[in-house]
């Protein structure tokens, strides 16, 4: 006796949407802060991205606060990497405003990051990222911070 089985699309859905919840939790759960690490403010724009073919803009933006009692100047600027997914992407420009370092990273790389999510995710399912920025004060110090940035991806 032979028996078929009917795949349930709902099941299937909400299969996908338990390993994305599990991919995120797991991603929060690695960005913790060492002890000798300075906890920075971090503001990664835009606060949404929708994966497309074509059309992403040129920037991500990432502006960075430091605690008081350091300094944005302090920054090594060539140590600032954004890491998304496990890859650190490097800054390309940047520039300080007052006590905030504003940083801009290659966002079609960033997107061709995120295209690796996709075969993972439903189409018109959002998805909340992780964001980690982090570097080196030239006085020696760490810092690290994070923000989250809902990620959208429209099967064409």
């Amino acid at each position: 006796m032979r028996r078929s089985f009917k795949i349930r699309k709902d099941v299937v859905l909400m299969v996908l949407a338990l390993a994305l919840s599990l991919v995120t939790w797991t991603q929060l759960a690695g960005t913790h802060v060492k002890a000798d690490e300075i906890q920075a403010k971090v503001n990664v724009d835009p606060d949404s991205l929708l994966l497309k073919e074509e059309g992403y803009g040129k920037w991500m933006t990432a502006c960075i606060g430091l605690p008081e009692g350091y300094e944005v100047d302090s920054i090594d600027v060539s140590s600032v990497t954004i890491n998304v997914l496990g890859v650190s992407v490097p800054v390309l420009k940047h520039s300080i405003q007052g006590n905030t370092l504003m940083v801009k990273f290659d966002r079609a790389y960033v997107v061709s990051v995120l295209w690796s999510m996709t075969q993972h995710m439903s189409p018109h399912v959002k998805q909340e990222v992780a964001f980690q920025v982090s570097g080196q004060l030239f006085d020696g110090p760490a810092f690290e911070g994070s923000d989250t940035v809902s990620v959208f991806y429209t099967h064409l």
